[in-house]
């Protein structure tokens, strides 16, 4: 599996941090050695190469978000389900929301900076910090056990990290439930659908972008927000998108009928590129593209 991931991630042009040394959380010394009727068995501690073959299939995306290392641990107990305790950390805190943003599909706030909770499951991110403890099977006590190692973890974290403010830009009516995502990657930017197989936009470490899905499944309006270190850099991404999709597009006219029936908005504020895509209607297009926050 080492070769397939190497193969994904290079061809995706997403590599570790060049020179990135773990500053790892103390787990080791702050996860306890047993609990009830779990021992500790198996300390895990994962940088560089050796996380292909750990994440086995999903490094692409922990890449994209610039991960230095993993740490942790399996819990074991006769007749047991078994409890891994996974720490990964990223270079910085919006990465380690943006990961997150890209495994929940509910916000809550049980653990850490924001979480999503089953009894099997618990993840959560804090700081640069992304955090998964899970358990093989819900049984009264691997839940307890879980929700015991969660709590353990959000305490070791002392710091706290920043919602990136390109998020609060999104307008919140219409919007999904946990229905956007953070990157600043462009594998990511079809996430929700398909809009170009390159890098149209010019997406990279120094620009922030999100994706909000706005309605109901069946007729959903995607609204792209992304922001450049410089205007001049969101005026010329703007330009390639036009090309791409609507020529005829003035700024006069920023809503656009595609061929397929639906509607396609763009704008330039600042240094900022607003797209909407998908749009039901030109008053949805119009209404979603003038309700950014600025």
């Amino acid at each position: 599996m080492r070769n397939f991931c190497a193969v994904l991630v290079v061809a995706a042009g997403i590599f570790f941090p060049a020179g990135g040394v773990a500053q790892k959380l103390e787990v080791m010394k702050l996860l306890p050695d047993e609990f009830k009727e779990y021992r500790a068995t198996d300390w895990l501690d994962y940088s560089g190469e050796a996380l292909y073959d750990y994440i086995n299939g999903g490094a692409e995306m922990y890449m994209s978000y610039g991960l230095v290392g993993m740490t942790g641990c399996k819990y074991n107990g006769e007749g047991m389900p078994q409890i891994t305790v996974e720490v990964y950390e990223m270079t910085e805190s919006r990465n380690a929301f943006g990961v997150f943003t890209q495994n929940r599909d509910r916000e809550e706030y049980d653990y850490g900076q924001g979480s999503q909770s089953f009894n099997d499951f618990i993840l959560f991110w804090k700081d640069k910090y992304f955090v998964i403890v899970s358990a093989q099977k819900a049984t009264p006590e691997s839940t307890e056990a879980i929700r015991f190692m969660a709590k353990t973890v959000d305490k070791a974290i002392e710091g706290k990290g920043t919602v990136p403010a390109i998020v609060d830009a999104l307008p919140r009516e219409g919007l999904m439930a946990a229905g956007f995502l953070y990157f600043h990657h462009y594998i990511w930017l079809n996430a929700y659908m398909f809009i170009a197989d390159f890098n149209i936009l010019n997406i990279g470490a120094a620009t922030d972008a999100v994706l909000g899905k706005y309605g109901p499944s069946d007729a959903r309006a995607i609204l792209l927000l992304v922001d450049y270190p410089d205007s001049g850099e969101a005026i010329v991404a703007g330009r390639q998108l036009r090309d791409k999709y609507a020529p005829e597009w003035t700024e006069q006219a920023p809503a656009v009928i595609l061929e397929d029936g639906s509607w396609f908005a763009l704008g330039i504020m600042g240094r900022r590129l607003v797209a909407v895509f998908n749009g039901n209607s030109r008053e949805q297009a119009d209404w979603l593209l003038n309700s950014v926050n600025k």
